[in-house]
């Protein structure tokens, strides 16, 4: 069954093509259709919305620059993610460096918001159910939320998490076994009810 994800697909590469052809529309449809995603995941590596607002806008001029090869994206989420991704890694490490800070570029905060909570919260489960939830996701490791993140957000497959993580496939996989059973473990501890 098809998602409504991939039937975008085939619109997202015709505005490709136009964007070659020099087409600003293409690149506004664009903008419209991944600005919300871009903003939600860059925002992960840092509270700074400005600078998470400049990067994606970095990105977008970046795609019109070089527009004669926007056909050879094949999925338009999956490129923009990364690229946005790494502009924001750069920028951080870059103001580390001018702030005198070691910073690792791959030691990044990933910290994303999980709408499960919020679900969770207005179905009035009991405040100390939300709390265990809640901190049981905190405790999440920052490669194990973004990994969460990438796969249920972002609709991206294994080998696109991989190669954005800078992981092999296999990691991605034993990653998200390994988040999943731990959650499943509180949830069904917590939250399911003994019959």
């Amino acid at each position: 069954m098809r998602t409504m994800k991939e039937d975008a697909l085939p619109l997202e590469l015709h505005w490709l093509k136009q964007l070659q052809q020099g087409d600003e529309l293409a690149l506004s449809s664009l903008m419209k259709k991944y600005y919300t995603d871009l903003y939600n995941y860059a925002i992960k590596f840092s509270p700074d919305e400005a600078l998470a607002k400049d990067c994606i806008q970095e990105v977008f001029i970046s795609l019109w620059q070089r527009r004669e090869t926007a056909p050879g994206i094949l999925c338009p989420r999956y490129y923009l993610l990364r690229a946005v991704k790494n502009k924001m890694l750069k920028s951080l490490h870059a103001k580390a460096r001018n702030t005198a800070l070691a910073v690792d570029a791959l030691d990044y905060d990933f910290t994303p918001e999980f709408s499960i909570e919020r679900t969770i919260i207005e179905k009035q489960v009991s405040e100390e159910k939300a709390e265990k939830l809640r901190k049981t996701l905190l405790s999440l490791s920052k490669r194990q939320k973004e990994v969460i993140y990438l796969k249920y957000y972002q609709y991206l497959d294994h080998a696109q998490i991989a190669e954005l993580m800078n992981i092999s496939r296999q990691s991605v996989y034993n990653l998200l076994h390994e988040t999943i059973q731990k959650l499943k473990t509180v949830w069904k501890a917590d939250f399911i009810p003994n019959v």
